[in-house]
């Protein structure tokens, strides 16, 4: 072999690593970017698509925003976030008052975490806790008065449960009424 074809095929051979590590050293590696840039720009797009459902479903929620305050509201008028007792000492007075009665005890006593009974299912709410409020109210007035009253209570605004009552009577009618009203304490 001469000299001139010894350095063709060594010129040649060095053409093709030449070659070759450029491709491994410069182009594949770009690919392999381009590659994962693509998987991201797919991933990124798929997250978009899911915040645009969820924007979509927000601005359709927004549009009802006033009814949805409205039913809070007349949640939290039926059970309040706080004790509120002289909200429900009015709601009570103005019972009595229409009723023809008059209260002569409110007694509340120590507040509970309320529990479930065991085995029956109760959905509790997840956004604080449910205290009962034990209260007992002693009234007198004749019987229909009375009879009014008891009605008024359990169909106020605020939750009153009745879960006992004691009558005496018919001379100074009075009637006795123990229950509970709730309070959904916020988390803290």
């Amino acid at each position: 072999m001469d000299r001139f074809r010894l350095s063709l095929i060594v010129i040649g051979t060095l053409a093709v690593a030449v070659l070759f590590g450029g491709w491994a050293l410069g182009v594949q590696p770009q690919l392999d970017r381009m590659a994962n840039a693509s998987a991201q720009t797919a991933a990124v797009a798929q997250t978009n698509a899911a915040q645009q459902q969820r924007n979509a479903e927000l601005a359709a929620d927004n549009e009802h925003l006033g009814q949805y305050k409205s039913q809070l509201a007349a949640s939290e008028a039926e059970v309040p976030s706080s004790r509120s007792q002289q909200g429900l000492v009015d709601q009570l007075n103005a019972a009595a008052g229409a009723a023809g009665v008059t209260v002569s005890s409110l007694v509340f006593t120590q507040p509970v975490a309320y529990v479930p009974p065991a085995g029956v299912p109760v959905e509790l709410p997840g956004s604080g806790t449910l205290v009962a409020v034990p209260l007992t109210i002693a009234v007198n007035g004749a019987r229909p008065n009375l009879e009014a009253f008891a009605a008024a209570v359990q169909s106020s605004t605020r939750t009153v449960s009745i879960t006992g009552s004691q009558y005496s009577g018919p001379e100074d009618a009075s009637l006795t009424l123990t229950g509970t009203t709730w309070v959904l304490l916020p988390q803290s």
